[in-house]
């Protein structure tokens, strides 16, 4: 548990408040980022929070029936429930049956207006509400109007709480760990000692579980570790480690992520064992200007467009235009709070602005096939004073 104290009650009340602005009679939250910001509990199964509006009654969580007294042990609600496909356990009759209990649902009444999450997301850890529970919903409140909550669920775990930002920079302590130990173990390997990227992962997570890490969070394979080709493909974001071996002179990616009480952490470091090739060195050399330009982007008041703009200049200026991935960021926080809102130029997200105490990850992906690749990811906090990163660990590329 983690010494931190986040006022569980106060994000209920977030979400209520929303609740009031729809005049909405109840949520029937899905995502996974909504799941554990109301229950600050790990909850890995399909799950339902039931949320009514403001005085009437408490929130509850249906999760699966195996792990209902863990998280009636770890989790902050008062009420958790089980359901699963059995007679009796139908998650629909069971969420029409607490609303009616509620006060908020009569089938001879008014049909209510059902707060859900509905969309895309492109982590699949997303859980917005599908097809096939929507029709569930109508079917058991005939008439119901399902209003989309998702730009509510957004704006509040937009900006962080002071112990939401000390959880974050606690987990931004852990991945530095990590990567201290993984170049420790890369600095002092015995002659002919050849590491595969398995081996680098575990390295890096034994030593941030020893820190206190309980979970390495992302869907995208653990921690990622990529190598050689495996670091440098076209806009390469996914680096799922492998057996392959880490050869000298070559590109070396280590993606570490950790967890501290429900909050992530997320750093990306980069690293060429032996002698380096003169070109990599010199497109390694880009990457870190493209790195410090990024964070010189990242105030108060400037939009992520200009952002973007401002960064891929240097790349341009360098010749490596098309080497630069256009997307510079991505959001952080809770568990399930890694997507939403990312940092890329145009009219769906250009206008955005970098706001004070939000917490976005500052990434570079910059790749050329047959050459190298790098990666950078660091929790950063926004300031009035401009971008301040949680870890510790430089943005420079370590020779190792």
């Amino acid at each position: 548990m983690s010494e931190i104290k986040i006022d569980w009650d106060g994000h209920r009340r977030k979400y209520q408040t929303a609740m009031e602005e729809l005049n909405l009679d109840f949520c029937v939250l899905t995502r996974v980022k909504s799941i554990t910001y109301l229950t600050g509990c790990f909850v890995p199964w399909k799950s339902y929070v039931f949320l009514p509006k403001e005085g009437m009654g408490e929130p509850e969580l249906f999760t699966v029936l195996l792990d209902i007294e863990r998280i009636k042990a770890e989790g902050h609600l008062k009420k958790v429930s089980g359901w699963g496909p059995l007679k009796g356990f139908y998650i629909e009759k069971k969420l029409q049956k607490t609303a009616k209990k509620a006060g908020l649902y009569n089938p001879k009444g008014r049909p209510p207006r059902i707060g859900v999450e509905t969309g895309l997301d492109i982590c699949v850890t997303g859980q917005m509400l599908s097809y096939t529970e929507a029709e569930f919903l109508k079917k058991m409140f005939p008439g119901c109007e399902l209003v989309d909550f998702n730009d509510k669920t957004e704006r509040i775990q937009f900006i962080k709480e002071p112990e939401e930002i000390a959880l974050l920079r606690k987990a931004s302590e852990i991945t530095d760990i990590g990567q201290e130990t993984v170049k420790k173990e890369l600095n002092e390997r015995p002659e002919g000692k050849v590491f595969t990227e398995n081996e680098i992962a575990g390295i890096g997570t034994l030593a941030m579980r020893k820190a206190g890490s309980n979970y390495e969070w992302t869907f995208t394979g653990s921690q990622e570790i990529g190598s050689g080709y495996r670091a440098s493909w076209t806009f390469n974001g996914c680096t799922p480690a492998t057996n392959k071996k880490v050869k000298e002179g070559e590109s070396l990616l280590v993606d570490l992520h950790s967890e501290y009480g429900c909050y992530l952490g997320d750093l990306s470091h980069n690293y060429v064992l032996g002698s380096c090739p003169s070109e990599l060195k010199k497109f390694n050399d880009v990457y870190e200007q493209l790195c410090y330009a990024l964070i010189d982007n990242m105030y108060p008041g400037n939009t992520f467009d200009e952002c973007y703009q401002n960064v891929h200049k240097v790349a341009e200026r360098e010749g490596c235009g098309t080497d630069l991935f256009f997307g510079l960021g991505h959001g952080i926080g809770i568990i399930g709070n890694e997507s939403w809102p990312v940092v890329v130029p145009g009219k769906d997200w250009g206008s955005m602005i970098f706001e004070e105490n939000m917490v976005e990850i500052a990434a570079v992906v910059f790749n050329r096939p047959g050459l190298g690749g790098l990666r950078l990811e660091s929790p950063t906090l926004i300031t009035k004073n401009g971008a301040e990163l949680l870890p510790k660990t430089s943005l420079e590329v370590d020779y190792v």
